[in-house]
């Protein structure tokens, strides 16, 4: 009975003093009273383009648990590989080109087949070839496949093998949004003729990430010259990527190469910076461009970490969820669309509307949301949990804006087009609506209306129903009180 007492005081104890370090590490950061657009404090220039950093420290984006970050490639520009500690949603605002990623314990499924190298022997030993190239049939086409199997397979005793082999690569252009575990490296190579812009959210308060609320890249190649300046307290130094803080000798005897090799992986005589400007041809294994992503069904329970669809277009209006023709799409991906967002707990969203078409208003049930401007200007109110509007005024091309979780935003677009995208702190965001015909007072009674509201039942009914669409509508002026009008979204 004393054992038992004993180690439920403890049991208390331990409770007492983790709520305590929690509320000193997490105070409250979401008494908000204003709101700003706001435009990176940082950038980091390289040989090849800039990484442009958002404070993160800034009370918006502390309260949603997000940092947020800009990459610019030029033409021939390749961002060398890097991981973050934290699930990553990506958006391609502008432009085309390449993206690969590595993920932990996955094969190379990418094989080029088509080149030997006479008398150097099997790269991989005995078998472990072949059942390499097994998979690589997969993303390679059946018949190019099998010609690579029977190939190998004929020539194996003559100790040829592959010229190349690696995980998968994607072509990404405009539009497509793209899914990232924490751990897994990435890179992304500029093949097209204009700027490849890239935004990314980060979720610094998610559950897979064990560190701080800092945005830690971590770097398998280059460097960064002026160092992580956004993390408080660290010293302004230049940044290397991680081999180079082993030993050259070390470095030698893991990957079996000479001492000189293995001072080149650390880069320690590079001043390029993180993109670099790739020189001559760009030669990986590639699929063909595709024209259109095809429908597929999935249901994620066959899918692995290995082979999981990580990307998806939300620029094609035939797939928008909200459309119509005189005012704009929006389109959503969340972890129905993307299974893959089920573990990453994210989502997003792709606005489009016209001049002076509205998004009514709204707010977020369940998710903190990051909104970036990638084209055009609109005019934002938002109002938070004490009734007051905490921001009232434009957003432009290139800004961002964070709208917590609760608090009612409206935009309406005041340039010829504005387009968004938004980022969610929720695999399956949901809103609510305050105007509409699927609106939180679309389904209140209207003696409810008129008592709260002190109007009569006649202003109650048109407030209620005056409004028959539900996501967007005109804004050049107050709807006619005449008769019922068809619902057209």
């Amino acid at each position: 009975m004393a054992r038992l007492s004993s180690l439920l005081s403890f049991s208390l104890a331990l409770l007492i003093f983790l709520h305590g370090s929690t509320a000193q590490q997490f105070p409250n950061e979401c008494q908000l009273d204003q709101l700003n657009a706001l435009e990176p404090s940082h950038v980091l220039k390289a040989e090849a383009g800039r990484i442009e950093v958002w404070d993160h420290h800034a009370p918006q984006l502390r309260c949603s648990g997000v940092s947020f970050v800009r990459y610019i490639i030029e033409s021939k520009g390749l961002y060398l590989p890097s991981f973050f500690s934290t699930a990553k949603l990506s958006f391609v605002a502008k432009g085309q080109g390449l993206m690969g990623r590595v993920v932990p314990g996955c094969a190379e499924t990418f094989q080029d087949s088509s080149v030997f190298q006479p008398g150097g022997g099997s790269p991989f030993g005995e078998g472990q070839g072949q059942g390499q190239q097994g998979q690589g049939q997969g993303h390679q086409g059946q018949g190019q496949g099998q010609q690579g199997q029977q190939g190998q397979q004929g020539q194996q005793s003559q100790g040829q093998g592959f010229r190349d082999m690696h995980q998968k690569v994607e072509h990404i252009r405009t539009g497509d949004t793209i899914a990232t575990h924490p751990g897994v490296a990435q890179w992304f190579y500029n093949d097209g003729n204009q700027p490849l812009v890239i935004v990314s959210v980060l979720d610094l308060a998610s559950h897979q990430n064990q560190l701080d609320r800092n945005p830690r890249p971590f770097y398998l190649a280059g460097n960064n010259p002026q160092g992580q300046v956004w993390i408080e307290g660290r010293e302004q130094q230049p940044q290397k990527n991680i081999l180079n803080g082993f030993t050259p000798e070390v470095l030698a005897k893991a990957f079996k190469i000479d001492v000189r090799t293995a001072q080149q992986l650390q880069n320690q005589q590079d001043n390029r910076g993180n993109i670099i400007r790739v020189q001559g041809p760009f030669s990986v294994i590639r699929p063909p461009l595709r024209s259109q992503r095809p429908q597929e069904e999935v249901n994620g329970l066959e899918e692995t970490i290995c082979s999981a669809r990580c990307t998806d277009n939300l620029d094609d209006p035939s797939n928008a969820d909200v459309y119509k023709p005189q005012l704009g799409y929006i389109s959503t991906l969340n972890s129905y669309d993307l299974p893959i967002l089920r573990f990453l707990r994210l989502s997003a969203l792709r606005g489009s509307i016209r001049q002076n078409a509205m998004v009514l208003p709204q707010w977020n049930a369940n998710a903190n949301a990051v909104l970036y401007v990638t084209d055009g200007e609109a005019h934002v109110q938002v109002v938070n949990d004490n009734g007051d509007r905490v921001f009232d005024g434009q957003v432009s091309q290139g800004q961002l804006l964070s709208i917590p979780q609760g608090f009612s935003v409206v935009k309406r677009a005041t340039s010829e087009q504005f387009r968004w995208i938004e980022f969610k702190t929720n695999a399956n965001a949901q809103i609510n609506t305050l105007a509409g015909r699927t609106s939180v007072l679309r389904g209140l009674p209207l003696e409810v209306i008129s008592n709260g509201y002190q109007i009569s039942l006649e202003e109650a009914r048109r407030v209620k129903f005056n409004t028959i669409e539900t996501t967007l509508t005109h804004s050049s002026g107050p709807a006619s009180y005449g008769g019922p009008r068809k619902a057209d979204a």
